[in-house]
């Protein structure tokens, strides 16, 4: 793949990675109780990763860091509209 095609690919993933997170926080904000499920479907997902035997470190590192922006991300739209 050529340097462009990466990077071209490295921002669309970052592209798609904000709206899902867009997404989400829109759940959190419209029903508590199913952002509160969406935030612990993501905690779980992050333990499924990193004890997944079949990804390496560096593919375990770049989905544990998507879904611990995803949560961090979560908790400061939920912080924001409980007005913290």
């Amino acid at each position: 793949m050529k340097s462009n095609d990466t990077q071209v690919f490295a921002g669309q993933l970052v592209a798609q990675n904000m709206l899902i997170q867009i997404l989400m926080g829109q759940i959190v904000l419209g029903t508590p109780d199913r952002g509160a499920a969406v935030r612990e479907a993501l905690v779980r997902g992050t333990g499924a990763i990193r004890s997944n035997p079949n990804m390496t470190e560096m593919e375990k590192f770049g989905a544990v860091k998507t879904l611990e922006d995803a949560l961090d991300t979560l908790d400061r739209i939920a912080a924001g509209a409980r007005g913290g």
